[in-house]
């Protein structure tokens, strides 16, 4: 029989959501006797659907108040947000399940989870279609990724496990799983076996990539200035959708081309990450798990309100980073780095390697179809 394979994910609401479904398909694509089908959730509430999903990147981008108030209200009227989202998707979700008939449905949005299983367990033909969830945060979960009702949640850390756990799910449906990265990163990463020790000590520049999502939010103006300061540095500048960011950044450092790059949207940004020494981002869980498949040791300089805060003290528990909670800060915290022949810079080299896993992708896929 064949196993047909639904998932549920946005590509309008940044670039995490995309990372982990380009990751499974991936996996999937492997897998003889498996049909599957990807969708752009917020489809299924029409056009006022597709707009609320492609507010995500304005808010963050502009005001992390307003970020910070719906996340909050998400996470406190969970049931609320399953009631309006199940009554906006019902007509169209229905018809694809009806045309694909799917055998399992994957969601790795916690916006859809609940409506979903709603939804599901209302049809009238009464099949038992599977349900999983991929969460998409490692650390600060919010309630709506967590239905106890789901066959199969992969968390992608302890903490996670044990937020899913609190939350009234069976133990036995939770699998902890690194969130998976899509294939250019991976790839970037198999290429890299161990810490070239002595390289990294004997090369005198420091190469810095400053991203900050796909959207191109944060001050980067202000901490390309900053890391100017340090002696030998080369900066990178990834600025994402942002036109508009971008544009100011090449003005403002016209006569700084022999330092610093400004780059917008990247789509081999695996090459950027291997090519450079020190990242600059803030706590978005895939951006971080794709430096550390390529190695490269990230300076955290902040997170989203609610969704992002705890992925700090995951980098840092984990010794796979280091935090400037000031900006001002910042060339004091890049210099720890530094210091000591670049001691602390390799102690993180190393915990990254031992810590990333170059099959999370494929033993996540196997964990889904395992249950049909």
């Amino acid at each position: 029989m064949q196993k047909r394979v639904l998932i549920l994910t946005s590509y309008v609401t940044g670039h995490g959501h995309k990372s982990i479904t380009n990751a499974l398909e991936e996996e999937l694509k492997k897998v003889d006797g498996v049909l599957f089908k990807s969708v752009e959730a917020f489809e299924f509430a029409g056009k006022m659907g597709l707009r609320i999903g492609k507010m995500y990147a304005p808010i963050i981008r502009t005001s992390e108040d307003m970020w910070k108030f719906i996340y909050k209200m998400s996470a406190t009227e969970p049931r609320l947000v399953e009631k309006v989202v199940k009554r906006l998707i019902k007509r169209k979700f229905n018809k694809l399940v009806d045309q694909f008939n799917p055998n399992i449905i994957v969601t790795v949005h916690p916006a859809f989870n609940s409506a979903v299983i709603d939804l599901l367990s209302k049809r009238k033909d009464k099949k038992k279609i599977k349900f999983a969830t991929v969460f998409a945060d490692l650390i600060s979960i919010s309630p709506l990724w967590v239905d106890p009702r789901a066959d199969l949640m992969i968390a992608p850390t302890k903490e996670a496990w044990v937020y899913a756990l609190k939350r009234g799910t069976a133990e036995e449906k939770i699998e902890i799983i690194n969130l998976p990265v899509r294939k250019e990163i991976l790839e970037a990463g198999r290429k890299i076996k161990m810490v070239d020790e002595k390289g990294i000590r004997e090369k005198q520049e420091t190469d810095f990539l400053i991203m900050s999502g796909g959207e191109g939010s944060g001050d980067m103006g202000n901490i390309i200035e900053k890391l100017l300061k340090v002696p030998n540095s080369r900066i990178s500048a990834v600025a994402g959708r942002n036109t508009k960011l971008k544009e100011v950044l090449e003005k403002k450092f016209s006569d700084k081309l022999d330092r610093v790059t400004i780059y917008g949207f990247v789509k081999d940004v695996e090459n950027l990450m291997t090519s450079h020494d020190v990242a600059i981002v803030r706590g978005s869980p895939n951006v971080l798990m794709e430096c550390i498949t390529c190695d490269l040791p990230v300076v955290v300089t902040g997170a989203l309100p609610g969704q992002e805060e705890g992925n700090i003290d995951f980098i840092l528990l984990n010794n796979l980073g280091i935090l400037c909670a000031k900006e001002t800060d910042l060339v004091k915290s890049v210099n720890k780095l530094l210091d000591n022949d670049k001691e602390r810079l390799i102690k993180i080299k190393k915990s990254q390697l031992a810590f990333r896993d170059l099959d999370a992708g494929k033993k996540i896929v196997e964990k889904i179809l395992s249950l049909a």
